[in-house]
């Protein structure tokens, strides 16, 4: 896979995207752990996507990407006739 715009920071709507697809990623390709190398290959980035790993360091160390954008399906209240 090639990319022209590799010396770019991704958009916020290329990020909320990517985060999209490594969730499905995350469900559906990765049964117990998938190892990685991206990035320049003087300076690369290696990732480890992994099921049976507990996680290096403490959890709320982690955070979920965009887990504060709940979508809100009504805006209607019960007590307004909506």
């Amino acid at each position: 896979m090639h990319n022209e715009r590799l010396d770019e920071r991704l958009s916020d709507e290329e990020l909320e995207l990517f985060v999209q697809y490594l969730h499905r990623f995350a469900n559906h390709d990765v049964d117990i752990s998938v190892r990685m190398e991206a990035g320049y290959p003087e300076h690369p980035v290696y990732v480890l996507f992994g099921r049976d790993y507990p996680p290096v360091g403490d959890v709320a160390d982690y955070r979920r990407p965009f887990a504060d954008r709940r979508q809100v399906t009504s805006k209607s209240d019960i007590n307004d006739g909506g």
